[in-house]
C-alpha cells in the first residue's frame, strides 16, 4: 500500500518524503476600542497547507534532476488534485501545488545532479478565483487603510478672474 500520493505519484519503497506538515488557521482582526482592549473580529478560515521534503538520491535509482523536472511541470500545469495519505484524502479539498524548492544540491564532476532535496508546499484549494474579485478586494483593502484619493480635477480659477470691476477706476485717476 502507498504511503501517499498525488497527481500521478505515489509514494512508497524508495521513493519517500520527509518532515510532512500541515495546517490552517483563522484570519481574524484586532478592532479597538477606545480606552479598552481591542475587539476580536473573526474574517474566517485560511486556506491551509502542506510541505514536506522529498530526498532525491541517484544512488537509489533515482535521476534526480528529471525529477524536479517532474514537479516542476506539475507546479506549472496549475491543476489541483487530492493528497492521498495512507487510503484517504487529507482535508475535504483538493490542493495545488504552489512551490518547489530544491536544496543540498550535489553535483558530480560532469555537473550531474546525484542528490538533492525537493521541497514541496501545497494549498487548499476550494474553489476558482477571478482577477475582478481580486482587484475589487485589493481596491476595497486601500479604501479600508485610508489611501489617499485620487487628486481631484478641480483647480480654482485664477484670482485675476475673480476680481470685480470697479466703475468709478477711470474717475479716481
Amino acid at each position: 500500500m502507498p504511503i501517499a500520493s498525488y497527481q500521478g505519484k505515489v509514494f512508497q519503497g524508495m521513493y519517500t518524503f520527509d518532515g510532512l506538515g500541515w495546517g490552517g488557521a483563522l484570519d481574524t482582526e484586532a478592532q479597538e476600542k477606545l480606552q479598552d482592549k481591542p475587539s476580536t473580529y473573526i474574517k474566517g478560515k485560511t486556506l491551509s497547507t502542506i510541505s514536506f521534503d522529498i530526498p532525491l538520491r541517484a544512488e537509489l535509482g533515482q535521476n534526480v534532476r528529471a525529477e524536479i523536472e517532474v514537479w516542476e511541470a506539475i507546479r506549472d500545469e496549475a491543476r489541483p488534485d487530492y493528497f492521498i495519505l495512507g487510503e484517504k484524502p487529507l482535508g475535504r479539498n483538493k490542493w495545488l501545488l504552489k512551490s518547489t524548492t530544491v536544496s543540498d544540491p550535489l553535483l558530480d564532476a560532469q555537473g550531474w545532479l546525484i542528490k538533492a532535496v525537493l521541497k514541496l508546499e501545497l494549498e487548499e484549494y476550494v474553489r476558482a478565483g477571478s482577477a475582478e474579485a481580486s482587484a475589487s478586494k485589493k481596491a476595497a483593502a486601500g479604501v479600508a487603510i485610508g489611501l489617499e484619493p485620487s487628486p481631484s480635477i478641480y483647480s480654482p480659477p485664477d484670482k485675476a478672474e475673480q476680481k470685480r470691476a470697479n466703475p468709478n477706476v477711470s474717475a479716481a485717476t
